[in-house]
């Protein structure tokens, strides 16, 4: 897994390139494997037939979840350090306590009574 202190020593964009190739990714995962896999174990858990559907098939079905439960969790740990990273380096330039000069006035409140009374 990387450090976060690599993380932050790569530039921006480079952070920014890996945080969606790895936004990509996790969606990719879930969509082709993870998904597919709780499904199949669903599917197979609403068969009441042991014949049908054994102990072992379960257990089988259970154990990919899990897995791709575990590579999932990865995945997102992995994106939100870089996620962090850009947020951290990001949000005193976004997200100032000044207003800005370009900033519109607030539009002023209408009070409903008021409107339908007339």
């Amino acid at each position: 897994m990387v450090d976060s202190g690599e993380i932050e020593n790569l530039p921006l964009g480079d952070r920014l390139k890996k945080a969606n190739h790895l936004a990509r990714e996790l969606s990719e995962h879930l969509r082709q494997a993870y998904l597919p896999k709780l499904m199949d174990l669903r599917g197979a858990a609403k068969i009441y037939d042991s014949e049908e559907v054994s102990d072992q098939q379960i257990l089988d079905h259970t154990l990919a979840v899990l897995q791709a439960e575990e590579f999932t969790a990865e995945l997102y740990a992995r994106l939100r350090l870089y996620l962090d990273s850009i947020k951290a380096e990001m949000g005193p330039l976004l997200f100032t306590d000044e207003p800005s000069a370009q900033a519109m006035p607030a539009a002023p409140e209408i009070d409903v009574e008021d409107v339908l009374g007339e």
